[in-house]
C-alpha cells in the first residue's frame, strides 16, 4: 500500500477513535490492555457469570483468564452476527462442509474452476514478482495474482522463495507466534448426556456447554499444563449438532464435538502426543461424565485431535486455530507484520487472505473478503478510482 493511502486510513481511524466520549475511550483502552478477567471482576459477582463470558478469552489462546490482553480475545469471539443477532454463534445446517459447499457452488456459478487434491509446492515467481504457482504434480498454473489462505509461517517458510523476501520480513515471520492449547474430539454417542444439575432433554442440550465453573478453575488449568502438558481439571466445551440437524447421526444418536483447553503445544520434555493422546482424551470424557453421569458409557466412537494432529491434518502450527496468536503485538496493522496488513505481501502479487491476516481467525469470512479488495483495487484500479502498487 502506497504510504500516502496507509496515513489516509490510519486518519480515519484515529478520527473513529477520537469519536468516542471519553468513557468510550476508556472501555476500548480496557479491552486491548485488560486481562479477560480483571475486565469482567470489574462488571460481575457471579462465578459462573464470568466463568460463561471468560470461556472466551481462553478458546484457542493458550494463556490464563488473568493473561493480559486476554480481554480482546473475548471481544474477537463475539464481534461476529449470525441471522442479523450480534455476538451470536450458530450450527451449519450439514456442518461445517456445508459452508465451502455453499462457497464452491457460488464460485462454479462465476465460471470459477475448482481443483482438489492438488498440493501446491511452490508459488511461482519471476523477476521477485508471483506469477503463479507449482503443483506437487510439477503441472504450472499461472494467474496475475496469487491469494494464500495458508498460515503465513507455512507460506513463507516453505512455499515462497527466501531469495525474494525481504530479510526483516523473513526474520519477523520466523518469530510469528502460533501455538494454542487446544485438543479437539469428535465423538459418536448412543444417547443424549443427562446433566446431574438438568437431566432431562431440553434446550440447554442445542446450545455451548461449558465445563469450567469460574475464572479461577480456568486460571488453574492454565498453570497446570504449562508445567505438566495438560490440565486434570480441563475445560471442556461441549456442543451437539444432532440436537440441531438431524442429518448428521442416525435416528435416536447423536454427535458431538468436546473442544478441550488447556493443554500444551508442545509436551515438556519433547515428548510425543502420540504417546498421551488417548490419556487425555480419556480425561476430556471423564470429566463430563463428572457432570453427567453415563456420558462415558454412551460413547460410540471417537477421534482425538492433540495440537501436533491439527497441524499435521490441517497446517495449524502449534494446533494454532487463529493461524497466530491473538496478542496485540500480531493484531490490525501487525498481522502478521507491521506494514503488510492491506493484505499484500511483500512478494508483489501476492496476497494473504487467511486467519493469519486481519483481524483473524473465526468464521466470519472478513480476511477473504477484505483481501479480495485489495486484489481488485491492484487489478481493476478504475473500478475504485486507485492507481495500482503493482502495476
Amino acid at each position: 500500500m502506497p504510504p500516502c493511502r496507509r496515513l489516509l486510513e490510519a486518519a480515519a481511524l484515529g478520527r473513529r477513535v477520537a469519536g468516542l466520549d471519553q468513557a468510550g475511550r476508556r472501555d476500548l483502552l480496557d479491552l486491548f490492555a485488560k486481562s479477560a478477567g480483571d475486565w469482567l471482576d470489574g462488571w460481575f459477582e457471579s462465578d459462573p457469570i464470568k466463568a460463561l463470558f471468560g470461556f472466551d478469552s481462553v478458546v484457542g489462546n493458550y494463556a490464563s483468564p488473568y493473561t493480559p490482553g486476554s480481554a480482546y480475545v473475548l471481544l474477537h469471539h463475539v464481534f461476529g452476527e449470525v441471522n442479523g443477532k450480534r455476538g451470536a454463534w450458530g450450527h451449519a445446517l450439514g456442518g461445517m462442509g456445508a459452508i465451502t459447499q455453499a462457497m464452491a457452488r457460488a464460485c462454479a456459478e462465476q465460471g470459477v474452476e475448482i481443483r482438489l487434491e492438488t498440493p501446491v509446492a511452490q508459488v511461482l515467481t519471476e523477476k521477485g514478482r508471483a506469477v503463479g504457482a507449482v503443483t506437487e504434480r510439477g503441472e504450472v498454473v499461472r494467474a496475475r495474482a496469487v491469494v494464500s489462505n495458508l498460515h503465513p509461517r507455512l507460506l513463507f517458510e516453505r512455499l515462497v522463495d527466501p531469495a525474494i523476501v525481504p530479510t526483516d520480513f523473513g526474520e519477523r515471520i520466523r518469530r510469528y507466534a502460533s501455538g494454542s492449547g487446544t485438543f479437539r474430539m469428535n465423538l459418536a454417542l448412543s444417547e443424549l448426556p443427562r446433566f446431574a444439575c438438568l437431566p432431562e432433554p431440553g434446550d440447554h442440550l442445542t446450545a455451548g456447554i461449558i465445563i469450567a465453573p469460574s475464572l479461577g478453575y480456568m486460571d488453574r488449568a492454565h498453570a497446570q499444563a504449562r508445567l505438566s502438558g495438560w490440565s486434570s481439571e480441563p475445560i471442556v466445551e461441549m456442543l451437539i449438532p444432532s440436537t440441531l440437524d438431524d442429518s448428521l447421526a442416525p435416528p435416536g444418536r447423536h454427535v458431538a464435538s468436546l473442544f478441550c483447553q488447556h493443554v500444551a503445544p508442545q509436551l515438556p520434555d519433547g515428548e510425543s502426543w502420540n504417546a498421551h493422546r488417548d490419556t487425555v482424551a480419556d480425561l476430556m470424557i471423564e470429566t463430563v461424565d463428572r457432570y453427567a453421569p453415563g456420558f462415558r458409557a454412551s460413547v460410540l466412537g471417537r477421534l482425538a485431535l492433540a495440537p501436533s494432529d491439527l497441524e499435521e491434518r490441517f497446517g495449524l502450527i502449534g494446533g494454532d486455530i487463529f493461524h497466530g496468536r491473538l496478542t496485540l503485538d500480531q493484531l490490525f496493522s501487525a498481522r502478521p507484520v507491521l506494514g503488510h496488513a492491506d493484505y499484500r505481501m511483500p512478494v508483489p502479487g501476492l496476497y494473504l487472505c487467511g486467519s493469519g491476516a486481519h483481524p483473524g481467525g473465526g468464521v466470519t469470512g472478513a480476511p477473504g473478503h477484505n483481501a479480495a479488495r485489495s486484489v481488485l483495487t491492484d487489478l481493476q484500479p478504475r473500478r475504485f478510482g486507485l492507481r495500482s502498487r503493482q502495476a
